[in-house]
């Protein structure tokens, strides 16, 4: 994944005395900072990021700080643009009485790319991943979205949705799109799953409890 300081060249060395040299000669020095977004506290993680001062001036990693603002930025190499666009990813999953017939579609409501989208179409439109990583098959990441490309043409064949966008009881989840099809002890991953149908497709919800918070679902071919 590329990663950018806005108003930096690529290519910044940093030395042990914190000094950072790039090759226009622009000198820098590490600058300890701690960030807030709408009064919540985020930290940095060094292991990629730096702040920097250059004449009096921070400049942070537009990544981290765009990301953290629930924004997707973007950079195309040939026209050396960094892009800050807004996305609907990371926000309140929407379980009403149509996300059964968009997952029937494969697709999960409020969202672009479902089953089958071109990866090279996902990230065009979102962006680099902000992670990889692997669920027994390998997964791109964006926000609370967890994309699978494991078709021959790397086409998406399922998503996974964690974290807060997806965070509601087990109760209000079946208020809002009816009895599962199937539930009980997950052997897997632990906690309590929910199974529902719809046209090709397979919905899991997994809980924690029975009656508690809903963790993460997933959306895959039957």
């Amino acid at each position: 994944m590329k990663k950018f300081i806005l108003g930096l060249t690529c290519g910044i060395i940093l030395t042990a005395s914190t000094a950072a040299y790039a090759s226009d000669t622009i000198q820098a020095y590490l600058f300890p900072a701690t960030f807030e977004f709408n009064g919540l506290s985020k930290q940095l993680d060094t292991n990629e990021y730096v702040v920097l001062n250059h004449n009096g001036h921070a400049y942070v990693p537009v990544r981290f700080v765009a990301e953290s603002m629930g924004k997707i930025v973007k950079y195309e190499d040939d026209t050396k643009i960094i892009s800050i666009e807004d996305t609907n990813l990371s926000k309140k999953l929407v379980l009403d009485k149509d996300f059964l017939t968009s997952a029937s579609e494969g697709k999960i409501k409020g969202i672009e790319f479902g089953i089958g989208s071109n990866k090279k179409d996902v990230i065009q439109k979102w962006g680099e991943p902000q992670k990889t990583g692997s669920w027994q098959t390998q997964y791109y990441s964006w926000f609370d979205y967890y994309y699978f490309f494991g078709n021959p043409d790397e086409s998406v064949s399922a998503i996974r949705i964690g974290g807060d966008t997806v965070k509601c009881t087990v109760d209000e989840l079946k208020k809002a799109i009816g009895e599962p099809k199937d539930e009980g002890l997950n052997d897997i991953e632990s906690g309590w799953y929910l199974y529902y149908e719809a046209g090709d497709y397979q919905v899991f919800f997994n809980a924690d409890t029975k009656n508690g918070l809903i963790k993460y679902m997933s959306l895959k071919m039957k």
